[in-house]
């Protein structure tokens, strides 16, 4: 290893050290393209890795018609895309649970997504819910093992700041963009008051959560006007695809 940090030519072994992202391919259309092209870059300075593919190129060259997702891929040493044929499940709500696992809030694999990725996946595999919360060093809120996490408590919609571990993920980034949303550090007993929660990423969009620590949540308006928004918009115009 160099006095960066970074591996010696042909002699080093750095585990799980890239970035990657993820994007929903629709009907042989990619979603929010831009969009990940620029988070993709954000992680990718980080890290200290170069972008030398620009993978945006790549999207002429998808399977027509087919729906699935195409991952991009950065190591030191490679670069390279890949699709997976996938069908969406069709599912109307999540169930949610948290995890006894913690991330650290200042973490790249926390801030971003990294080929190092068992904290999350060990999470995702340690409970009996679809989906694991996890919270930080201080017990705080930061996201879900593969998603953001949001909820309502009377007019007001609340999600984890990144500084609190999240990441600073597509879908979350245009929920942003379309309702008034309070970031900030929350306890894991914010939840106890929730009047609605829902997950947010590039394969679920907006996925309502039906079911958190036994209790019931009905699919509540708000999450029913964003995944009808995000629906609306792809059906109308993949965006990202000109750069908008």
């Amino acid at each position: 290893m160099d006095r960066d940090g970074r591996p010696e030519k042909g002699r080093a072994f750095f585990p799980g050290f890239g970035v990657f992202e993820t994007i929903r391919v629709e009907k042989g259309l990619p979603q929010f393209v831009e969009e990940h092209w620029r988070t993709l870059g954000e992680a990718a300075d980080a890290l200290g890795l170069a972008r030398k593919v620009d993978f945006r190129a790549q999207a002429l060259h998808l399977p027509p018609g087919e729906t699935g997702r195409w991952r991009w891929l950065l190591t030191w040493d490679d670069q390279w895309e890949s699709f997976t044929r996938e069908k969406p499940s069709g599912r109307r709500a999540f169930s949610l649970e948290p995890a006894s696992l913690r991330v650290g809030s200042e973490n790249w694999d926390a801030r971003f997504k990294t080929l190092s990725y068992l904290t999350h996946w060990q999470a995702r595999r340690s409970v009996a819910a679809d989906e694991a919360l996890l919270c930080n060093e201080r017990g705080e809120i930061a996201s879900g093992a593969c998603s953001n996490l949001f909820w309502v408590r009377g007019k007001s919609i609340y999600t984890p700041a990144p500084e609190a571990g999240c990441r600073a993920g597509v879908v979350r980034g245009w929920i942003l963009g379309r309702a008034r949303v309070v970031e900030g550090r929350f306890p894991l007993a914010a939840l106890e008051e929730a009047e609605e929660i829902f997950l947010s990423n590039s394969w679920i969009g907006v996925m309502p959560v039906h079911r958190y620590l036994g209790r019931s949540f009905p699919i509540g308006p708000v999450a029913r006007r964003l995944r009808r928004e995000l629906q609306k918009m792809l059906r109308g115009g993949i965006p990202g695809q000109n750069g908008g």
